[in-house]
């Protein structure tokens, strides 16, 4: 499976989710309504996720990039 089908493959799942949450939550939903307020809450899911692993990579970087020592080593 390729990367772009592996992405659209979780995105179809993320959005059939949000669906049958938004449908048979306590509130209810209509179907229509449903369908297109997991329209809208699919990429905003998905872009959260992106920024989730992106602040990660970036927090591990400059982990390995630190120039001074962190406070426990310094007492050592």
């Amino acid at each position: 499976m390729t990367k772009w089908q592996k992405n659209a493959a979780y995105a179809l799942a993320l959005y059939a989710l949000s669906v049958v949450v938004l449908r048979f939550s306590s509130g209810g939903q209509e179907w229509g309504t449903a369908l297109l307020l997991a329209l809208m809450t699919t990429p905003l899911a998905l872009w959260m996720g992106w920024l989730r692993s992106r602040l990660n990579e970036q927090a591990a970087e400059w982990g390995r990039r630190r120039f001074r020592p962190w406070l426990e080593e310094r007492r050592r």
